[in-house]
C-alpha cells in the first residue's frame, strides 16, 4: 500500500488556497475537540451524522433521510478524539490524501468549485452511508468521504498526474491511477466483507469515490469555469 504525500510546488508555484483551508479548519476543529472532550459531552454526539437521527425525524414517515439535516455537513470536519484509539492517525491520513490529490483538482476547478465538490461528496457519501445503515445510533464522523469524493474525481479529471507516494523508505513518483485503483479495492472488498459489523464506514468512501467520478465533468464544464488554459494539467512530481 502507497502512503501519499503533500505534492510538492509545480514550475508555477500554484498555491492551493482551498485544500490548505480544508486542512487547517480540520486541524482546528481536531484542536477543539480535544478540548472539548475535557469539558463534557463528545462533539461527535451533537454534530456526528447519526443515521436514525437523520432517517427517523418524523415517526409517520418510511426512513428517508433528511437532506437539509446539519450533520451531514458539520459530520465532515470531525475526527475520533480518542487519539490513542487512532484518532490522530485518522486525521493524519486523511489530509495526507488530500494534500496529495487536492491540487490537481484544485487548479483545474478554481477554488470556489474544487470546495463544493468536496462538500457535495461528503454528503452524498455521508448519505450513501445513511440510507443502508439507516437503524444505527452510532454517529458518523470523518471527511474520509469527501476525500474520496477527491479521489474519484481526480482519478477521471487527470489519472496520469503524478503523485509522490512513501514505498517503504523510499519517495516514489506514480500516476494517480496505479495509486487509487489498489485503493477504491480496498474499499470495496472491506465494504462487501464487513457490512454491519464494521468499525469504517467503508461503504462512505465508495460513495464519495463514485459520487467524485460522476460529479467532476459536471463541474468542468458549468458556471464559473477558471480562466482559458486552467484546465491543462502540470501534474505535481
Amino acid at each position: 500500500m502507497f502512503i501519499p504525500l503533500p505534492s510538492a510546488p509545480g514550475a508555477d508555484r500554484f498555491k492551493p488556497r482551498a485544500v490548505q483551508f480544508l486542512i487547517l479548519t480540520n486541524i482546528l476543529v481536531f484542536a477543539y475537540q480535544l478540548y472539548a472532550s475535557y469539558q463534557g459531552p463528545s462533539l461527535a454526539a451533537a454534530y456526528g451524522a447519526i443515521p436514525h437521527r437523520i432517517t427517523h425525524s418524523d415517526s409517520f414517515l418510511p426512513p428517508l433521510p433528511n437532506l437539509f439535516h446539519k450533520t451531514l455537513v458539520t459530520s465532515l470536519f470531525l475526527h475520533d478524539a480518542h487519539i490513542l484509539q487512532g484518532g490522530f492517525i485518522h486525521l493524519v491520513g486523511n489530509m495526507l490524501y488530500l494534500s496529495a490529490f487536492g491540487p490537481n483538482l484544485e487548479r483545474m476547478l478554481g477554488g470556489l468549485k474544487f470546495l463544493l465538490l468536496y462538500l457535495l461528496c461528503g454528503v452524498l457519501a455521508t448519505l450513501f452511508y445513511v440510507i443502508t445503515h439507516h437503524n444505527s445510533p452510532l454517529p458518523l464522523i470523518g471527511a474520509s468521504g469527501a476525500i474520496a469524493g477527491v479521489m474519484g474525481a481526480h482519478v477521471v479529471a487527470c489519472p496520469r498526474a503524478h503523485i509522490r507516494c512513501l514505498l517503504l523508505i523510499y519517495i516514489v513518483s506514480l500516476p494517480a491511477g496505479v495509486v487509487l485503483v489498489p485503493w477504491i479495492l480496498i474499499q470495496l472488498f472491506n465494504a462487501y466483507f464487513s457490512f454491519q459489523s464494521a468499525p469504517i464506514a467503508w461503504l462512505a468512501h465508495v460513495g464519495g469515490f463514485g459520487a467524485g467520478m460522476f460529479f467532476i465533468r459536471k463541474f468542468q464544464r458549468t458556471w464559473l469555469r477558471p480562466k482559458q488554459g486552467a484546465y491543462r494539467i502540470r501534474p505535481y512530481f
